[in-house]
């Protein structure tokens, strides 16, 4: 089978090396993990639809050692269901003040900014 022509991604090579770096993934969820949309069942309860696609790569990214932590506005009983399968341990639910969290987040686990990086909509 012969090799594609090029890669299907590529970057720089700067910031392919400040990436080595990073160690944390801080993540929002709706229209990070979720699409953005906003769904309710029958009873009114929320409903959030995942993409399979992202929690194998947040497995991945587990597995080769980036601590995953969640800060969220929300709160619902799906979105802990997922939080819970993809084995994310530091998350911040409801919460108003996502930099006030990152921060608390950070020396907790002992990590500067520089080891970090943010994906959130907001």
């Amino acid at each position: 089978m012969p090799l594609p022509d090029a890669p299907a991604l590529s970057f720089p090579p700067e910031l392919l090396l400040a990436a080595q770096d990073i160690r944390l993934l801080l993540l929002d969820v709706d229209g990070v993990l979720t699409d953005g949309s906003l769904l309710y069942g029958a009873e009114g309860e929320a409903l959030k639809p995942f993409n399979s696609m992202d929690g194998y790569g947040l497995k991945q990214l587990a597995r080769a050692g980036i601590t995953l932590a969640v800060i969220t506005g929300r709160d619902s009983p799906a979105l802990r269901r997922r939080v819970a399968d993809l084995g994310i341990t530091h998350v911040s639910y409801g919460c108003a003040d996502k930099l006030a969290a990152a921060r608390d987040l950070l020396a907790q686990l002992g990590f500067d900014w520089a080891q970090v990086a943010a994906v959130g909509d907001d």
